[in-house]
């Protein structure tokens, strides 16, 4: 089960390194509140189910179709080459990226009501990895369901793990795991 939990957190934060924001075409803005995240694989048995506060801050720092090329610093940024299209009510993103000698490239799909329900479809292929689990091709598709206002225990900017766990959505962008209780999804 760790071994699942851990591709699903790699594969979330590829996802969100990989995506970028449309040029010319804002991010779609989704409702402040709780959100249920349903994140199924090819490579997981079982969904995982994390459920993540939004208000306006947080939105901005993990915006609907992700952060801009070359928005993260440091060990784990990303060389990244992206191209976004709208096609009715879908926007659709291509992404190749290269970080560490591993490489991936992606294409995404996030279509649906930003105010209830969407869902993100995405063909990830990773090469090169570290972990070689990792390696190959993927197909991710995240569900999103607006489930109302946040609970006490899960503040704005803040994410619960399915583990139940909760986190600062900054530490699923910059790969750490730490609780934290700064609202609005952090810093850069």
């Amino acid at each position: 089960m760790k071994n699942v939990v851990l591709l699903g957190a790699g594969l979330l934060a590829l996802g969100l390194a990989g995506c970028g924001q449309l040029l010319g075409t804002s991010s779609p803005q989704r409702k402040p509140g709780l959100w249920e995240q349903t994140l199924q694989s090819d490579r997981t048995p079982t969904p995982m189910v994390s459920r993540w506060c939004f208000d306006a801050a947080s939105s901005r720092q993990m915006p609907v179709l992700g952060r801009r090329p070359g928005a993260r610093r440091g060990p784990m940024a990303a060389a990244c080459k992206v191209s976004n299209s709208k096609s009715g009510g879908a926007y659709v993103t291509e992404s190749q990226c290269s970080f560490g000698g591993a490489s991936m490239t992606s294409h995404s799909v996030v279509s649906g009501d930003f105010t209830s329900k969407y869902t993100v479809v995405r063909t990830v292929n990773v090469a090169n990895s570290p972990e070689p689990s990792r390696n190959g091709a993927h197909k991710v598709t995240e569900t999103w369901v607006f489930k109302g206002a946040c609970p006490p225990d899960i503040g704005a900017g803040q994410v619960q793990l399915p583990s139940g766990d909760v986190v600062d959505m900054a530490s699923l962008r910059f790969g750490r795991r730490s609780r934290g209780g700064a609202g609005g999804g952090g810093g850069e």
